[in-house]
């Protein structure tokens, strides 16, 4: 499954960077938002736009950003 559980919906981080290695590795699609306190949250693709109202979308995570993310099995071939 893609998506956040509903009970982990939004996660917070201290940078975009943090947020996205996040939810690449855990292969989640969404959005990252960034805060008026600097922080940045991340969201799943449910999140329900203005439920932060500090918050501006800064990133969305998408399945095709998952391709990028081809590990080399250095002992492999």
């Amino acid at each position: 499954m893609s998506e956040f559980n509903y009970t982990k919906c939004s996660k917070p981080f201290h940078s975009q960077q943090e947020a996205r290695e996040f939810m690449l590795a855990k292969k989640f699609k969404g959005s990252i938002l960034a805060r008026e306190d600097g922080n940045f949250t991340a969201v799943c693709p449910t999140y329900p736009e203005g439920y932060y109202p500090d918050a501006v979308t800064v990133e969305v995570i998408e399945e095709k950003d998952f391709k990028s993310l081809q590990i080399v099995d250095a002992d492999c071939c």
